[in-house]
């Protein structure tokens, strides 16, 4: 564990277990270090990635052997595609006690498959200098994988003889002089090194050649920080000439004033026909992933343009399938390689207006809704988050809805989601992970994906730092309700809308965790105008999902 220190790791989340002794001692045991115990492994690995979606370091999970190691694999699974880095050090018997039928036993080996950017069995511990440098230097290629190139997981098997514990009276075998040298390391990985653009000279011609383009901006958590992200989209803009389609997921939109064409309410206008025609581009610049709207998406899918595709992860990011020319790097290289265009202000003002006016229906037509609807807390917290709040937006709705009507400012809220896999699982725990040691957080997710991680409860008491969980309770899979197969009746309620009778203020009490019921859109803006300093708080508001279903296509059909 101290090569991990020495090497810019911070926090080592574990989970209880015999076999993983030694390790979870090492970590304890260790200054440099905080050691996070979590009984759930599920929610140890969701913590772990968002922590580390946070800070952009990698987090160590420890864990024993067994059954254990396969509650990992949905956040390994999330932060393989999220390009997230964690380090999993597993726990494991001998290969004496591998299969014979020995107690909590399974077969671990590349237990993760491709899901992990490396994987190491390593062997058994030895107290001797030799064995000494090969972990030390296993541990530092680890952090590099999962950190350079590729940013994911790397998973190492220890697989450890007893006696586990160590003895209180044994005197070091080996000079600490020697074992000082042994956890030397020459690099700090996770110190953030930028990835340069592969400038095609030809490439970039292309793309300059285009006056009536269009930057997409999907989701992206920049190592560079939100705001150098931020300047850089807005000088290729401005190099270009050209508006940009924001998703939430990005920093975008929480430095609004950097971008002079900044559009973030695609969704609504993309759904008029008589829209289309004037704003068809002959070329799209598409960085990170594709924004989350299904609408932008079938848009996208039907332009016959230019397509140009900017990552900084040796990924496909095109489910469209266009032919596409892929730039490796990051927006700011990119950014200084173009020079400034002679561009078609016609082309961006007629953006501007389109997106002016859909701004101007939607803000007043939320305005006027005094019933409680989903689509309005997201709007609300937009607009009254303390600056700088950092936001985890739960997958199904809670992220459309953000998608939908998180409003465009500079109120520099980052803004995380668990949308490398898109599942729900883990939500509270990565939620719990972002806010630990950092500035007060606030998790915006419905009913069904709270409860499907409510265990996740159990790991408030090791959250150092604040958390406010907005909770929409609509009683049921709202999400389904915009798909075709809600109209079924009875088996649509029973199998896809699930709807619970859960009491939350109940199973908050039962876990110490403060509980408000907003009733009132002044009850939710008095709830959210002063985040706890430390704590967990959940704030219900109650919606009815059919309702909030109907509501939703008035404000989006709206000219």
């Amino acid at each position: 564990m101290e090569v991990l220190a020495r090497l810019g790791v911070e926090t080592v989340v574990v989970s209880p277990g015999s076999r993983s002794t030694p390790l979870t001692l090492a970590a304890e045991r260790n200054p440099k270090l905080e050691a996070v115990s979590i009984l759930d492994e599920r929610t140890a690995g969701f913590f772990a990635v968002g922590l580390a979606k946070r800070t952009h370091k990698p987090v160590v999970l420890v864990c024993t052997s067994g059954s254990a190691v396969v509650n990992y694999h949905p956040a390994v699974l999330e932060a393989s595609m999220s390009g997230t880095p964690l380090l999993v050090l597993t726990a494991d018997r001998p290969a004496e006690l591998r299969d014979c039928s020995s107690g909590q036993t399974i077969d671990q080996l590349k237990i993760f498959g491709d899901s992990v950017r490396a994987f190491n069995e390593m062997a058994l511990p030895e107290v001797s200098v030799p064995l000494l440098a090969y972990l030390r230097q296993t541990l530092v290629h680890a952090v590099n994988r999962s950190l350079h190139g590729n940013a994911g997981p790397v998973h190492l098997n220890f697989p450890f003889r007893d006696p586990l514990a160590p003895s209180i009276d044994a005197e070091p075998i080996i000079d600490a002089h020697v074992l000082e040298l042994q956890a030397t390391v020459s690099t700090r990985p996770c110190e953030c090194i930028g990835t340069r653009v592969g400038l095609d000279t030809v490439a970039l011609e292309r793309l300059a050649s285009h006056h009536r383009g269009i930057i997409v901006v999907g989701a992206v958590n920049p190592r560079e920080g939100d705001e150098a992200f931020a300047d850089a989209v807005a000088m290729l803009a401005d190099k270009l000439g050209w508006p940009v389609l924001s998703d939430v997921l990005n920093p975008l939109r929480g430095h609004a004033s950097d971008s002079t064409a900044l559009i973030c309410h695609y969704d609504a206008f993309l759904r008029q026909p008589d829209q289309l025609d004037s704003l068809a581009p002959t070329a799209i610049l598409q960085i990170g992933a594709l924004p989350t709207s299904k609408v932008l998406r079938g848009w996208l899918g039907s332009q016959d343009a230019v397509s140009f595709l900017l990552t900084d992860r040796p990924v496909n990011t095109d489910p469209l399938h266009r032919v596409a020319t892929p730039l490796f790097g990051q927006a700011h290289v990119l950014a200084e390689a173009m020079h400034h265009l002679k561009t078609d202000s016609a082309w961006t003002d007629s953006w501007r207006a389109v997106e002016a006016m859909t701004v101007a229906s939607i803000d007043s037509q939320l305005e006027a809704i005094d019933g409680l609807f989903e689509g309005k807390v997201a709007w609300l917290l937009s607009r009254h988050l303390p600056v700088g709040t950092p936001v985890f937006l739960a997958s199904s709705m809670s992220v459309r809805y953000a998608e939908y009507f998180w409003s465009a400012g500079n109120r520099a809220c980052p803004i995380q989601a668990n949308r490398g896999a898109n599942g729900i699982d883990g939500t509270l725990g990565t939620a719990l992970g972002m806010a630990h040691r950092g500035q007060p957080a606030v998790l915006l997710t419905g009913d069904l994906a709270f409860l499907h991680d409510s265990n996740a409860l159990l790991a408030t008491r090791e959250l150092k730092g604040s958390l406010t969980v907005v909770l929409v309770n609509n009683n049921g899979g709202g999400i389904f309700e915009h798909l075709p197969v809600s109209g079924i009746g009875e088996v649509f309620e029973r199998h896809f809308a699930t709807p619970q009778s859960v009491q939350f203020d109940t199973l908050c009490q039962a876990y110490g965790v403060e509980y408000l019921h907003a009733a009132t859109w002044d009850d939710f803006l008095t709830a959210i105008d002063g985040l706890p300093a430390a704590g967990v708080r959940v704030i219900e508001v109650r919606t009815d999902r059919k309702a909030d279903k109907m509501q939703l296509s008035r404000v989006l059909a709206a000219d």
